[in-house]
């Protein structure tokens, strides 16, 4: 198996489940309304709306790396503001979550092995660490997630 395949399948079981460790991203997420995604439990963390406008910008900025761009911050912003706080505006969150990690599936799964020791325009870091990372970086916010969803509003 190439390792770019060991990759895809790392963030697959990360973020749709399967994963060794507990829920996925996905997982974390079922159940969670647009009232619960708002809410902020915890005084000084972010919502789980936030979480997710925060995964989504960072999947699309390391994509966009790994594509060849240089990318120091998501174009988002690092916290995208929640503007709309409408169910179909978190419906619409959820869904390009989603999206940007189809899209970022779809590079990893096509991405030659010689590639991944490659560094991204202005990055220290190889689309190894980068891709890495971002796995790493989904994982992290689904246990804040999940943290977020135990705490009573």
């Amino acid at each position: 198996m190439k390792e770019a395949e060991r990759i895809a399948r790392q963030l697959k079981a990360a973020f749709e489940g399967d994963a060794w460790h507990g829920p996925s991203v996905l997982e974390t997420l079922q159940g969670v309304t647009a009232e619960r995604a708002l809410t902020r439990p915890l005084a000084k963390a972010h919502s789980i709306w936030e979480i997710v406008l925060h995964i989504s910008s960072w999947q699309k900025a390391v994509r966009m790396r790994v594509e060849g761009n240089e990318v120091e911050t998501p174009e988002d912003g690092n916290w995208p503001e929640v503007k709309d706080k409408s169910p179909q505006a978190w419906e619409n969150a959820l869904q390009n979550l989603k999206e940007s990690y189809r899209k970022l599936l779809a590079l990893i799964q096509k991405l030659p092995d010689s590639d991944l020791d490659k560094n991204p325009p202005g990055s220290d870091n190889s689309n190894y660490i980068q891709l890495h990372g971002v796995i790493q970086h989904d994982l992290y916010h689904a246990g804040q997630i999940a943290i977020l969803k135990k705490v009573k509003p």
